[in-house]
């Protein structure tokens, strides 16, 4: 704590950015979702969290892309169907043109199959949506 007071006041940030970080450092709510990570390190459940979660982001990546998947299919499906009212004859040549860009960067949507790479890459982006979440809610808090 002293050293991140003594680095924001060398470097000239403002009092409000060195209340985020004693708040962060110091205070522990009693609600354990708006918690601080430096909190939560003090709990017995945090070997469990840490083992845990790594596992989790990597079995939600793998759903998440298995619906994208599904919903690729579907969208050429329809993006190629020819039949339908006056509307969706005027709609229909512009959702051709991009599902015919999304095959053309992505590949036949009845080929598309993630793999480890796409798994980990979008566990990775899940864990900094969380992330933020967290960093987004402590501002927040030091605002109220």
């Amino acid at each position: 704590m002293f050293v991140t007071r003594v680095f924001l006041a060398k470097s000239g940030h403002s009092p409000d950015l060195g209340r985020l970080f004693a708040s962060i450092h110091e205070r522990a709510p009693s609600s354990p979702r708006s918690r601080p990570l430096a909190a939560m390190s003090m709990s017995p459940m945090f070997p469990l969290y840490a083992l845990s979660l790594p596992t989790l982001l990597i079995a939600s990546a793998t759903v998440s892309l298995h619906q994208f998947k599904l919903c690729f299919v579907a969208f050429v499906k329809v993006a190629n169907t020819s039949r339908g009212n006056a509307v969706w004859q005027t709609v229909q040549p512009v959702l051709r043109d991009v599902a015919f860009v999304m095959e053309n960067t992505l590949g036949k949507a009845s080929s598309f199959s993630p793999n480890l790479t796409h798994v980990l890459l979008t566990s990775l982006l899940l864990a900094v949506v969380f992330s933020a979440e967290r960093l987004r809610s402590a501002i927040v808090q030091t605002r109220r």
